[in-house]
């Protein structure tokens, strides 16, 4: 028969009760940093599913993170955990699988980096699932737990900032391998928890009950809480500065959970509600003048998620032993990951029949009512002086250090704004040069996101002006990435932004000169299925002539030609012709469809067309089948125009156009 908990451990005369503390916090917290960036880097490699179809790329990712729960069993039935309560050797043995993985996930590409992938992200979460278990099940463990969850939060924040947002699995550089290397081993420093009997190998006395919450938990971070992209572009602030808020936040919780003192059953309620009123309030911005409150709302977020993790891990009423309800546990988990994700990004290819900001509003309701106890906790002792922590519990707050520290690094090596470089008032010359491209949110059809390669085919062309569609700053479908603000940093070019679908996804107009008169123009939604829009700015040449430039992405469905023509007519209306002016962007539209026939009606002329090669396609990239991305001008004269090919960096390929100003 099965005891319904694990036996207690008599501790040595000479071993602290405390042993171990910072040991299994580092466990956690660095298991928490890999699963974040694996989780992000799953995004990318789900949408190499999309290829095959929605419900293809739906039921790719919720196999992949229910795939948790076969991890969990896996590694409790190889380490005799036949109770279902992790030992030191079950973690032991999953953070060293993982670290192999992860370095091997470096070296990959194509087909092998997509399987290898998603099998890394499965077992990032059913190890993490069991080293929450492992750390909350024993005395003053979902305070350490918690703890834990939030430093891992903090942690990834700032390692993000000093990689600009473009996470290290991407990259072949040294860099790359150097935080790869980091992040797949920092789990293992935490090798004691291996010991058995007393200390950070003790074994826990059961599993919290709500550790299901565990993975809504992880959703709202990847998307809100530990996602200073998302921040940045939500708020309008530098990326460096919301993430260091970020930090500041995620430490101050931690701070928090540093007393023992149990919080008034109001307080557990308040911060419930806090969470949940946080996230509607991030989510909720759609204005620039409303970003203060999106970044005032996210760190409220960070900071309530301390008191509610420590209600949601409680072990007042444990859940009851076997392998088997553990491994359920933690396929709850993954399955909580990745449904607000999945549920979040569909609702632009497949509406759903609510706004999706709800989704990650219903994910903070989840996480929040986990946290709620129905008893207040017995009334306790009051600590006197002789009754304070020991020092090794209080060197815990030691472990808040590295992760202000790299924010605070990253200050000065991470951009700051996404105005990007000090530039001139004009232009270098009486000419422009103009790239046009869609960047599909920086995911390559070769299943990667390589943002040197876009910074380095922009390089080559030597543009004066860039104009960019899919420009993703945050969406996790993209990894993450901001990437107006890198290119920008990279690149030392200003650069303005224009939300489509949401704040993390639409178009920018980047310029080795100032960028005047930003205009943003939301397009009619129409058919459907994503909202669109267009920015407008003026460049001035050399010689002081303002030219009028515009990025625009319309609707991409073949059948949406009517939608398409009402896209276009706005624009044309908002934006009427008064000068030279450039128009520019992926207009899924082809040669002699009635949208070209309207802008050329309008009197736009392709530079193509007239100064390139007609037969020239631009999409998908690999295999070119289709003209759909255009550089048009009225007022100018092409003088070159060509389509950029072998490049990979994103489905579609650039579009580059030298004109003359009369």
């Amino acid at each position: 028969m099965v005891p319904t908990t694990a036996p207690p451990t008599t501790p040595s005369p000479t071993t602290p009760p405390d042993d171990g503390t910072p040991t299994r916090v580092w466990l956690v917290a660095a298991l928490t940093v890999a699963a974040l960036e694996l989780v992000r880097a799953s995004g990318p490699l789900l949408d190499h599913a999309f290829a095959a179809g929605v419900v293809t790329a739906g039921v790719t990712a919720v196999t992949t993170y229910a795939v948790a729960g076969l991890v969990a069993l896996v590694l409790l039935l190889a380490t005799g955990a036949r109770a279902g309560v992790p030992s030191g050797r079950t973690l032991l043995a999953g953070t060293g699988v993982l670290a192999v993985a992860r370095l091997v996930l470096q070296a990959t590409d194509g087909d092998v980096r997509y399987w290898l992938g998603l099998a890394c992200v499965a077992w990032a979460c059913g190890v993490l699932v069991l080293a929450v278990a492992f750390v909350a099940g024993r005395p003053d463990g979902p305070r350490q737990a918690a703890f834990a969850l939030l430093l891992g939060c903090g942690l990834s924040v700032a390692l993000q900032l000093l990689l600009g947002t473009w996470d290290a699995v991407w990259r072949t550089s040294p860099v790359g391998w150097t935080v790869a290397a980091v992040v797949a081993l920092a789990p293992l420093a935490a090798f004691r928890v291996a010991r058995p009997a007393t200390g950070a190998g003790a074994p826990a006395t059961g599993r919290p009950r709500r550790l299901w919450a565990v993975g809504p938990f992880l959703a709202l971070a990847v998307t809100i809480g530990a996602n200073p992209a998302f921040v940045a572009s939500q708020s309008g602030v530098g990326l460096a500065w919301a993430g260091l808020a970020l930090v500041g936040a995620t430490s101050v919780g931690c701070w928090l959970l540093l007393r023992p003192d149990r919080w008034a059953g109001g307080v557990r309620v308040g911060a419930g509600a806090l969470v949940v009123l946080a996230v509607a309030v991030a989510m909720g911005v759609t204005t620039g003048t409303d970003g203060p409150a999106a970044l005032v709302a996210v760190v409220v977020l960070d900071v309530a998620l301390a008191v509610v993790l420590v209600g949601t891990l409680s072990m007042r009423r444990p859940a009851p032993p076997g392998t088997w309800r553990t491994a359920g546990a933690a396929a709850l988990v993954g399955l909580g990951v990745v449904g607000p994700l999945l549920l979040y990004m569909l609702d632009y290819d497949v509406p759903l029949p609510v706004d999706n900001a709800l989704v990650p509003v219903l994910a903070a309701l989840a996480v929040a009512l986990s946290g709620l106890h129905h008893r207040d906790p017995a009334a306790e002792t009051p600590a006197t002086g002789d009754d304070r922590q020991p020092a090794r519990v209080r060197a815990v707050r030691l472990l808040l250090v590295p992760p202000v520290a790299l924010a605070l690094v990253a200050l000065v090596t991470a951009p700051t704004s996404t105005d990007g470089a000090a530039v001139p008032a004009a232009a270098r010359g009486a000419e422009l040069t103009v790239l046009d491209w869609n960047l599909h949110y920086g995911v390559s059809p070769a299943v990667g996101v390589d943002l040197e390669e876009v910074a380095t085919t922009i390089e080559a062309a030597d543009p004066d002006v860039v104009l960019l569609q899919e420009v993703e700053r945050g969406w996790v479908f993209g990894g993450g990435v901001d990437m107006a603000s890198w290119l920008a940093d990279r690149l030392g070019m200003t650069v303005r932004f224009a939300p489509a679908a949401d704040h993390q996804f639409g178009n920018a107009v980047l310029a080795r000169s100032a960028l005047d008169d930003v205009v943003v123009h939301p397009l009619p939604y129409g058919a459907g299925p994503q909202q669109r829009s267009a920015l407008s700015a003026t460049v001035t040449t050399s010689a002081g002539v303002p030219v009028r430039v515009t990025s625009v992405h319309l609707q991409h469905r073949e059948e949406n030609t009517p939608t398409r023509l009402e896209q276009l007519g706005t624009l044309l209306a908002d934006a009427p012709v008064t000068g030279p002016s450039v128009l520019g962007g992926d207009l899924n539209a082809e040669p002699g469809w009635p949208e070209l026939a309207l802008l050329e009606g309008a009197g736009w002329v392709s530079a193509v067309d007239t100064a390139g090669d007609p037969a020239a396609l631009t999409s998908p990239a690999d295999e070119p089948r289709y003209r759909i991305d255009w550089v048009l001008g009225q007022q100018v004269t092409f003088t070159e125009a060509s389509v950029v090919t072998g490049v990979q960096a994103s489905d579609h390929l650039p579009v580059v156009a030298r004109l003359s100003v009369p």
